[in-house]
Protein backbone atom coordinates (compact mmCIF):
# COMPACT_ATOMS: atom_id res chain seq x y z
CA UNK A 1 0.00 0.00 0.00
CA UNK A 2 1.16 3.46 -0.68
CA UNK A 3 1.54 6.22 1.90
CA UNK A 4 -0.46 8.69 -0.19
CA UNK A 5 -3.85 7.02 0.33
CA UNK A 6 -3.70 7.54 4.15
CA UNK A 7 -4.28 3.88 4.84
CA UNK A 8 -1.77 2.59 7.38
CA UNK A 9 0.48 -0.26 6.37
CA UNK A 10 0.63 -3.53 8.30
CA UNK A 11 3.97 -2.43 9.75
CA UNK A 12 2.49 0.86 10.98
CA UNK A 13 -0.48 -0.89 12.54
CA UNK A 14 1.83 -3.32 14.30
CA UNK A 15 4.01 -0.45 15.56
CA UNK A 16 0.98 1.45 16.84
CA UNK A 17 -0.25 -1.67 18.60
CA UNK A 18 3.10 -2.03 20.36
CA UNK A 19 3.04 1.66 21.34
CA UNK A 20 -0.49 1.27 22.70
CA UNK A 21 0.68 -1.63 24.87
CA UNK A 22 3.57 0.46 26.17
CA UNK A 23 1.18 3.29 27.04
CA UNK A 24 -0.80 0.89 29.25
CA UNK A 25 2.23 0.50 31.55
CA UNK A 26 1.71 2.91 34.48
CA UNK A 27 5.43 3.51 34.74
CA UNK A 28 5.52 4.78 31.20
CA UNK A 29 2.01 5.81 30.24
CA UNK A 30 -0.68 7.66 32.11
CA UNK A 31 -0.93 7.41 35.90
CA UNK A 32 -4.05 7.54 37.97
CA UNK A 33 -4.22 10.27 40.63
CA UNK A 34 -3.71 7.61 43.31
CA UNK A 35 -0.61 6.30 41.56
CA UNK A 36 0.71 9.85 41.16
CA UNK A 37 0.21 10.57 44.86
CA UNK A 38 1.94 7.33 45.83
CA UNK A 39 4.94 8.15 43.65
CA UNK A 40 5.19 11.68 45.02
CA UNK A 41 4.94 10.44 48.60
CA UNK A 42 7.59 7.81 47.92
CA UNK A 43 9.90 10.39 46.29
CA UNK A 44 9.64 12.80 49.24
CA UNK A 45 9.70 10.17 51.99
CA UNK A 46 12.39 10.35 54.67
CA UNK A 47 13.86 7.04 53.44
CA UNK A 48 14.15 8.28 49.86
CA UNK A 49 15.71 11.55 51.00
CA UNK A 50 18.19 9.66 53.19
CA UNK A 51 19.14 7.46 50.23
CA UNK A 52 19.64 10.49 47.98
CA UNK A 53 21.71 12.18 50.68
CA UNK A 54 23.94 9.11 50.96
CA UNK A 55 24.45 9.05 47.17
CA UNK A 56 25.32 12.76 47.19
CA UNK A 57 27.81 12.25 50.02
CA UNK A 58 29.48 9.34 48.23
CA UNK A 59 29.69 11.40 45.04
CA UNK A 60 31.15 14.35 46.95
CA UNK A 61 33.80 12.09 48.51
CA UNK A 62 34.74 10.71 45.09
CA UNK A 63 35.00 14.24 43.69
CA UNK A 64 37.11 15.36 46.64
CA UNK A 65 39.55 12.49 46.00
CA UNK A 66 39.69 13.41 42.34
CA UNK A 67 40.27 17.07 43.23
CA UNK A 68 43.09 16.12 45.59
CA UNK A 69 44.72 14.16 42.80
CA UNK A 70 44.42 17.08 40.38
CA UNK A 71 45.83 19.49 42.98
CA UNK A 72 48.81 17.17 43.53
CA UNK A 73 49.42 17.04 39.76
CA UNK A 74 49.20 20.82 39.56
CA UNK A 75 51.71 21.20 42.38
CA UNK A 76 54.13 18.75 40.71
CA UNK A 77 53.88 20.58 37.40
CA UNK A 78 54.36 23.96 39.06
CA UNK A 79 57.37 22.66 40.98
CA UNK A 80 58.78 21.14 37.77
CA UNK A 81 58.38 24.40 35.86
CA UNK A 82 59.98 26.45 38.65
CA UNK A 83 63.15 24.32 38.74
Amino acid sequence: MSQTDNIPTKEQLKMWQVLDEIDKDPGIGRLTPTQQEALVEKFFSKEAQAQRLERVRKRRQALELQLASVIAMEQQLTKSLNQ
